[in-house]
């Protein structure tokens, strides 16, 4: 056995047994038909095809053809939550100034919150790349937001927790991206989705349960804080429960996780190694998950 050969042979490993078993002889003969006279070493490219080749029949076989469509049905799904989250909350922050009749402030979140109303209108009509556009604005006009209220800061002002506008303002990158890492994601989902929209769940259902959470949240702002709290929790928690019940629910939350995480959780991070970190994960769940829905059937 030549040194080439058995390189190979090990590259091929990276296939299932029974793949294997079936096709290592034969693939063998086509690769060291293919290489150069006096070749020792696979070339790169050969050695990326094979590796790239065997994982992805292994995560097929992970996510056999029924659960690729649900896959698919989750991401379209996540992809139009994701914005309507956006505009929900800010809708019920603008809800919490006005029942605190500071309208000069309600104004403003309400009109920033609408281009999110915008991009949920665009993806449940269909127009997936007007869509993706506007939440590409969305996000570039988030990080343009931020970057104009730490310019007019002072320097030494808190900003975040205990987050310093020092001199020469080297948090602006940071804060910049913490703004519109949301968007970001948003966007980012509704790229990679095939077709955001309810899919098998269905217009009328998620248009209901959509209703009822926005309803709840902007009545709990106004009613107090207690009251408030508990009317926001009982509707999500009752539209998770539904939700968590169906494999297409369970898949859209997970999806969505990421999301959420760096929306309502944003003091979490502040500096931009645990923002590397969380962007790098969230990238590859739903690098994961694009490649899982775009191997499936529309439901």
């Amino acid at each position: 056995m030549t040194a080439l050969e058995r390189r190979y042979r090990r590259l091929l490993t990276w296939y299932p047994k029974d793949h294997r078993a079936r096709h290592e002889e034969e693939m063998l003969a086509v690769l060291l038909a293919a290489s150069a006279p006096g070749q020792s070493r696979p070339s790169g490219r050969d050695a990326f095809d094979l590796v790239r080749g065997g994982l992805a029949i292994r995560l097929r076989r992970v996510a056999p053809p029924g659960s690729r469509r649900h896959w698919r049905a989750a991401v379209d799904l996540a992809a139009l939550l994701a914005p309507l989250t956006l505009f929900g909350g800010g809708l019920s922050r603008a809800a919490t100034l006005a029942g605190r009749l500071a309208f000069d402030q309600a104004l403003p979140v309400l009109v920033y919150a609408l281009p999110s109303g915008l991009v949920v209108l665009l993806a449940w009509l269909g127009r997936r790349w007007a869509a993706i556009a506007c939440a590409w604005a969305m996000a570039a006009l988030h990080a343009a937001t931020m970057m104009a209220r730490l310019l007019s800061l002072p320097e030494g002002t808190r900003v975040m927790g205990d987050v310093l506008l020092v001199s020469g303002r080297p948090l602006i990158a940071a804060n910049m991206l913490l703004a519109a890492l949301p968007a970001c994601v948003c966007a980012a989902m509704l790229t990679l989705a095939p077709s955001p929209g309810p899919g098998p769940v269905g217009s009328r259902r998620l248009l209901a349960w959509a209703g009822g959470v926005l309803g709840a949240c902007v009545v709990g702002a106004l009613l107090p804080e207690v009251f408030g709290a508990v009317l926001m929790l009982a509707a999500i928690g009752t539209v998770a429960v539904l939700a968590l019940r169906s494999p297409v629910g369970r898949r859209t939350a997970a999806i969505l996780t990421p999301f959420l995480v760096v929306d309502v959780m944003p003091s979490w991070f502040t500096d931009l190694a645990s923002l590397t970190a969380v962007a790098v994960a969230t990238v590859a769940l739903l690098g994961l998950t694009a490649w899982l829905a775009r191997t499936g059937e529309p439901a």
